[in-house]
């Protein structure tokens, strides 16, 4: 039954023109934060190199220092083209550069991945495609009409969640093989540096992000519609409730006398994905791994109750 139900459903997300959309904005959005990561000279922008910013980083550089240095680099930034070259030239200064070895030309491509995958661009588009996958239910109804599956909604429940997490997979090895091409392209060398340090890195992001996809698909089934899944997935990957969270530990803190290492951003599946390195320590592994299984489990147990017990028309 299951395999059946699976097939069913590979067919219909294959039909959607939105996954073959999606995983090319993916790639435009790789090639763009990739350039970034390889090309622009964030140092030459401030007017600075990176020997002076390591400089400026040992000295402990003050506000207003740095706020000087900056507006210093900007206000040169604003100058165009042959001017700024000529005033830089009657100045003895080198004109400022926008392109060249950005801040990871030397990275190799696990590094390059884990920065890619932090920048939340995987979740927003997973979250657009879950909305419209499991929101096309609702909108066309369609399970009431496959009679034979009437009393089995929780077997097709759980071959939406495979195609979750197939998708899943699809999206994190679009960003693999741009950070691969990126940095055979745009970086110094070639090299992978997939060391055991990555395995666990990946895996560990992976059951982050297939969480993620299920807690969109339950807030999707709970609101029976395409946009509140699309939205809630949007705002939960954008940061929006970044603040709110912060403002939430301040007092959390301050009521029960917390530490001040405590943070509701470590218990969130966004913070974890965005704050989660190769260099990641063991602890902080592990804490990832735990709100991987307690929201997927969570969310998969709530939707599963949502579509068996109530009608989805």
């Amino acid at each position: 039954m299951f395999i059946n139900a699976l097939k069913s459903e590979l067919f219909r997300a294959s039909k959607m023109k939105s996954i073959y959309i999606l995983a090319i904005v993916l790639i435009a959005l790789m090639l763009l934060n990739n350039f970034i990561y390889l090309k622009v000279d964030l140092y030459g922008l401030l007017g600075m190199d990176a020997d002076a910013i390591t400089e400026l980083q040992e000295m402990g550089t003050s506000g207003e220092a740095y706020n000087d240095s900056f507006m210093a680099g900007f206000d040169a930034g604003l100058q165009s083209g042959e001017l700024a070259a000529q005033d830089a030239m009657e100045n003895g200064i080198e004109p400022i550069k926008i392109l060249g070895k950005g801040v990871f030309y030397e990275a190799d491509v696990a590094e390059l991945t884990s920065l890619d995958i932090g920048s939340l661009d995987v979740l927003l588009l997973q979250a657009i495609f879950i909305g419209l996958y499991i929101g096309g239910v609702y909108k066309s109804e369609l399970d009431k009409n496959i009679v034979k599956y009437s009393n089995k909604r929780g077997t097709l429940f759980a071959a939406r969640t495979t195609v979750i997490a197939l998708y899943t997979l699809i999206l994190q090895l679009i960003v693999w093989v741009m950070a691969i091409w990126g940095m055979a392209t745009m970086g110094q060398s070639l090299v992978l540096g997939f060391d055991s340090s990555f395995v666990i890195y990946s895996v560990v992001i992976y059951l982050l992000t297939v969480a993620f996809g299920i807690l969109v698909a339950a807030i999707t089934h709970l609101s029976k519609s395409m946009a509140g899944g699309i939205t809630t997935g949007i705002i939960l990957s954008s940061g929006i409730l970044s603040t709110l969270i912060s403002i939430a530990t301040i007092i959390i803190q301050r009521k029960f006398n917390l530490d001040s290492d405590f943070a509701l951003g470590n218990y969130t599946l966004t913070m974890n994905i965005s704050a989660l390195t190769l260099n990641s320590d063991g602890h902080m592994v592990l804490r990832a791994l735990i709100c991987a299984l307690v929201y997927g489990v969570v969310a998969y147990v709530v939707s599963l109750i949502r579509v068996s017990k109530r009608d989805l028309g």
